[in-house]
């Protein structure tokens, strides 16, 4: 009798259930959003699909629609489509420099608050407009997994700290830590490249790190599983270095911030003529002092701009009970930082 009542409940539960078929209906994979110029508060959305032919290539498609709520772009874009638009697939957002500026938290929250995205879904800033950067034609599987794939490839082995929709919206709602996403750009209608890293302070962009420095901020606000960095030496020599890991240590006091580094990596190239033990330990203390400079440079950065993607003040307030983030905004601004890294190059070997 109980085997009986089970199954006539689950009959009727998936009664319940909407069906959708995949053919019949356009998955959006990518959006990018960019301000319409001359109106205020008013967004223009190119919604993003991947058509898979039988001969297993892709055909991008894109539907764009304009309104002051991601739902109105999403109607809009709608009425330009013959089947169904589901956003169960989005992997991609991408935002344009105006709306980064002006802020992003309307579509944040709107991302968070729809039950059919999860929280890996990756967020990115456009130097340019992303109407034009989504219709590039970017390799044969599909513009939105190869952005993806760009972005998980330099999350995984290059100089992006690890970030996605999950991690944005902890690091905005969290006091004492201030947001960060990967910049792109449009390098051609077959190419996308990483620009730097934007900064935000809440939700709005205030600055843009280049290419350059992602290195050195990735080390200050998450660790490196494979990085690749290039150390001059005296005698007119380059030894290029490959970091094979990283981690830091914050120790923080009333007034001062210490940052120790810890590197280990191996040279991977070298152009002078014997790699010998003083070459080493020469390109290990011109690669400390560089890091150790560039990291103390970026520091006293974020400190002018009142901005803290290190997490310092949250870091602080792990330490103090009853901790008061307004006090903090004050001491943060006087704060004193002092950054010691530990380089140690192995001269062979082989890592993949």
């Amino acid at each position: 009798m109980k085997k009986l009542i089970l199954i006539c409940l689950s009959l009727l539960l998936s009664g319940c259930v909407e069906k959708e078929i995949i053919d019949e209906i356009n998955i959006e994979v990518g959006v990018g959003y960019d301000l319409v110029e001359d109106e205020k508060d008013k967004y223009r959305g190119t919604l993003l699909f991947q058509e898979f032919q039988p001969d297993q290539s892709v055909i991008n498609r894109t539907f764009s629609g304009n309104g002051k709520i991601r739902q109105n772009i999403l109607l809009d874009g709608s009425k330009q489509s013959s089947e169904s638009i589901v956003t169960g697939g989005l992997n991609l957002a991408i935002f344009g420099p105006e709306i980064s500026k002006n802020g992003i938290y309307k579509f944040i929250d709107s991302f968070q608050k729809d039950a059919s995205m999860g929280g890996r879904v990756y967020i990115a800033t456009a130097e340019g407009k992303t109407e034009d950067l989504l219709k590039g034609e970017y390799g044969t599987r599909g513009n939105a997994t190869y952005i993806y794939n760009l972005i998980e490839h330099n999350i995984k082995h290059r100089d992006i700290p690890r970030t996605n929709l999950h991690i944005f919206a902890r690091d905005y709602y969290q006091n004492g830590k201030d947001p960060f996403l990967p910049r792109l750009k449009k390098a051609g209608n077959d190419k996308v490249e990483i620009a730097g890293i934007s900064l935000f302070r809440n939700d709005k962009e205030v600055e843009t790190l280049p290419a350059k420095d992602m290195f050195f901020f990735k080390l200050l606000v998450d660790k490196h599983s494979e990085g690749n960095f290039d150390v001059k030496l005296k005698k007119g020599g380059n030894a290029a270095v490959k970091s094979i890991s990283s981690r830091k240590q914050i120790r923080m006091t009333d007034n001062h911030a210490a940052i120790t580094l810890h590197i280990e990596g191996i040279i991977r190239e070298y152009t002078g003529d014997a790699l010998v033990s003083q070459i080493v330990g020469e390109a290990e203390k011109n690669l400390e002092k560089k890091i150790e400079e560039e990291c103390l440079r970026l520091l006293k950065q974020f400190q002018d701009l009142g901005i803290d993607p290190v997490g310092l003040g949250h870091k602080k307030k792990t330490g103090i009970r009853n901790f008061d983030y307004k006090n903090w905004e004050d001491e943060y601004k006087m704060l004193g930082f002092d950054v010691k890294c530990n380089v140690v190059i192995e001269e062979t070997g082989v890592i993949e």
